[in-house]
């Protein structure tokens, strides 16, 4: 006889877990409530009492919820049973049956399906830096048509910053997700020795980093290659010719233009045509490791598909050529959430099999754009994998919306409306002090002052609103309750838009910032 599966619930989430469970068979899944109204509050007490002396024999395993605090282990000692951790909500339960993975005790089993994804990938991925066929290499870094494309951030405008700047911000781009540092000039000045000097500083601190110098200026882009880069963007007919005894041996990124001259193809043949004449001369120079870049465009002017459409023909007809995009062109310039942009910008890259995405996150309206291409790509590239569209896998670039309801359904009783104030901010000050709450995006804080009689005494810093809202309650410095909520309230906006990587201003409404 075939045995079936014990799942335990609270009485708010019945509802739901049953409207979830109904197409499977009561051969096959049984059901039980417990005497405890939310799910998560369930504990191991709770459940010897209710299935003491129960019997437990036709059931496989007892699958119990998510957020259930608690060791397992004894409480499957006791009953004789093995008892896993399903998922946290009752929506991933038919799921979480489905999928077939190995239940564990510890960790929920939601939780279990996004790990077991990314595994996949990472092993995908890592199979593929062993054996896969690379058309050429930066640095270590391998490049192809079968390799995940690579993600190559730009520090813009580097010699106005500072080298410790330049470090902070290389820093914070690799853990976000990119594989090189692109070093960007400023156009019209000749910074050559600084490039230099920043360069050789990001060499010695990130060894296996690939780094590309950013320029047309030729005398710049010799001192970067002096220097160490990997990778130099660009060469155009412009300024091939007096740049052709450059190093051969690292990579150069070609583009359809005569900058010198004002040549710029806009047709997209013509951009083709134009392109493979500037790489034909690279070759004759002896150039042989070539990025090839068709030039992407910002949407409506000049027009987004106009230079999809030369990375298209480009593609067809010189698959074997390895192409770069800048697709901070796009995000950069349409006042957009830049997450949903670069969603969909992941897959065409991918779909266009563009080896490099160059990418930055040069305004405000811009932060996180390394994170989300990462993220954007692994999405794509999995699905292209496995032949479906990127829908459904571990990795998604949902923030601010939700693919399913996760609460249960509560019943409705004697619904009292608020009553709006005209007056909100009804301001009475709290004798032990008041606050200043701002966050520092490149330090991933919220940070607090503390003043008393408009003298700063302290500041704490976090990431977490309840835990430095604790602190600050802990320290006894809020003695009016709507002082407290008025702090909270900050506190948690601030934590949404640092997660969020929005800009956050106090006494101002989410949706005004």
């Amino acid at each position: 006889m075939n045995k079936k599966i014990l799942i335990l619930t609270g009485k708010l989430a019945e509802k739901d877990v049953k409207k979830y469970l109904s197409k499977y068979s009561q051969d096959d899944i049984e059901i039980k409530v417990l005497d405890i109204s939310l799910a998560a509050f369930i504990t191991p007490k709770l459940i010897i009492n209710r299935l003491k002396g129960y019997d437990l024999s036709e059931y496989k395993y007892i699958l119990v919820p998510g957020l259930m605090v608690g060791d397992l282990l004894p409480l499957e000692k006791s009953l004789g049973i093995k008892i896993y951790r399903g998922p946290k909500y009752a929506c991933d339960i038919p799921v979480v049956l489905e999928s077939q993975i190995e239940l564990s005790r510890d960790i929920s089993a939601d939780k279990l399906l996004i790990d077991r994804g990314v595994d996949e990938y990472k092993s995908i991925v890592g199979e593929l830096n062993k054996s896969g066929k690379e058309l050429l290499k930066i640095g270590n870094l391998k490049i192809g048509n079968n390799f995940p494309p690579r993600i190559l951030a730009e520090i813009v405008d580097a010699p106005k910053l500072t080298i410790d700047k330049i470090i902070s911000k290389a820093k914070y781009y690799l853990e976000n997700g990119a594989d090189m540092l692109d070093i960007g000039g400023i156009v019209g000045e000749n910074n050559s020795r600084k490039l230099i000097e920043i360069i050789e500083e990001l060499k010695s601190k990130f060894k296996d980093v690939p780094i590309s110098i950013d320029s047309l200026n030729p005398e710049e882009i010799e001192s970067g290659v002096e220097a160490g880069a990997d990778l130099v963007l660009s060469l155009d007919a412009g300024n091939l010719n007096e740049l052709k005894n450059l190093d051969k041996k690292i990579c150069y990124t070609i583009i359809p233009t005569n900058v010198k001259k004002g040549i710029f193809p806009t047709d997209p043949e013509k951009r083709v045509e134009k392109l493979i004449e500037n790489i034909t001369i690279a070759k004759k120079f002896g150039f042989t490791k070539i990025l090839a870049d068709p030039l992407l465009e910002s949407p409506i002017k000049p027009g987004i598909m106009n230079s999809l459409m030369g990375y298209y023909q480009f593609n067809k007809k010189y698959p074997t050529i390895p192409t770069l995009a800048g697709i901070g062109n796009v995000f950069e310039l349409i006042d957009a959430d830049s997450i949903g942009i670069n969603a969909i910008l992941a897959s065409i890259v991918i779909e266009l099999n563009i080896s490099v995405c160059l990418t930055t996150e040069y305004s405000k309206k811009s932060r996180k754009a390394v994170e989300e291409i990462t993220t954007g790509i692994k999405m794509a590239y999995l699905a292209n994998y496995k032949n479906q569209p990127p829908i459904g896998l571990p990795f998604n670039l949902l923030k601010a919306k939700s693919k399913k309801d996760l609460i249960p359904s509560y019943q409705i009783k004697d619904e009292k409306l608020t009553r709006e104030m005209k007056n909100l901010f009804n301001y009475v000050s709290d004798p032990l002090g008041y606050f200043k709450i701002w966050i520092d995006h490149s330090m991933k804080k919220i940070f607090v002052n503390y003043y008393k009689n408009d003298q700063l005494i302290f500041t704490i810093s976090g990431t977490i609103a309840e835990i430095i809202g604790k602190e600050l309650i802990k320290k006894k410095l809020v003695s009016r309750l709507d002082h407290a909520l008025y702090l909270g309230r900050e506190l948690q906006k601030a934590e949404i838009c640092l997660f969020l990587g929005k800009s956050y201003a106090q006494d101002v409404k989410f949706y005004e910032i």
